[in-house]
């Protein structure tokens, strides 16, 4: 890419605002639904960003108001174990679809503080809005819009992928392994915190209605990233929780298990 962001191959002009490189392909990436609802306004404007934190904050307290104490339970033991093996990361690490940052805040929080992380989403403005959020002028943090599937990043670039909840919003979780596996360096690691569904589940059928099903089942997941070269996949299920209705959430179902689970992969070559 030349310092104007213009593909040498393609001949695709790519752009950066706010902090923000967007490399999305638009051939590629053109019907991906965004589903963030990021204006021009938000980004600029500091008293919206102010007024919009504050009603996060009281969406989110008001969402766990419906969850019962085992998934509290369950997502404090799941957390606490991401944060242990945050702790271990070195060199470069990808957050695979930054979204509001949860993962984010999390590296941010780490006592570690030896690794640089490059945050990826394939919707510029959220990543724009993100980053005013979370106020990270942190010089080890840097934007990439870029679509989980067509990464539009070089070969063996990272040193660590670390992800969140992300392949259960994400199609064709194939695709998204394969790119994975392209941008990791040899023996570099991903880690994949999520919550898994049950095959033959109500859950199940609605996520397969969606078609996220691949990404929402714990073995699938694990195959996707044995077909896309991945080796040494380590998953370890932290917790089991029946899940209580919440009305924030399509998936899962009401009366479902939920699996709170986090799977580790290595490029070994």
């Amino acid at each position: 890419m030349s310092e104007k962001l213009e593909c040498k191959k393609c001949g695709n002009k790519f752009s950066y605002e706010h902090g923000v490189f967007d490399v999305v392909s638009p051939k590629l990436s053109s019907n991906q639904e965004i589903l963030w609802e990021i204006t021009d306004d938000m980004i600029e404007n500091d008293i919206e960003a102010t007024k919009q934190k504050d009603n996060d904050n009281a969406c989110i307290k008001d969402y766990n108001v419906h969850k019962n104490k085992e998934t509290l339970e369950a997502e404090k033991m799941l957390s606490e174990h991401m944060d242990s093996l945050i702790e271990g990361f070195s060199g470069i690490v990808c957050d695979l679809s930054t979204g509001m940052g949860c993962m984010l805040q999390k590296m941010l929080n780490a006592n570690n503080k030896n690794f640089s992380i490059v945050c990826t989403d394939i919707d510029k403005r959220i990543l724009m809005w993100t980053r005013k959020l979370k106020q990270t002028d942190d010089h080890r943090v840097f934007y990439i819009a870029s679509d989980g599937k067509y990464m539009s990043i070089k070969d063996k670039s990272f040193d660590y992928i670390a992800s969140l909840a992300v392949f259960g919003n994400i199609p064709e979780n194939d695709k998204v392994a394969k790119e994975l596996y392209r941008i990791l360096k040899p023996n570099g690691k991903i880690v994949i915190q999520g919550n898994y569904i049950e095959k033959d589940s109500k859950s199940f059928e609605l996520a397969q209605s969606k078609s996220l099903e691949r990404g929402l089942v714990e073995e699938y997941l694990v195959n996707d990233l044995k077909n896309a070269g991945f080796e040494n996949i380590i998953s370890t299920v932290v917790a089991e929780v029946v899940w209580a209705e919440n009305p924030y959430d399509l998936l899962p179902v009401a009366g479902d298990t939920q699996r709170y689970c986090i799977i580790q992969a290595q490029r070994t070559k």
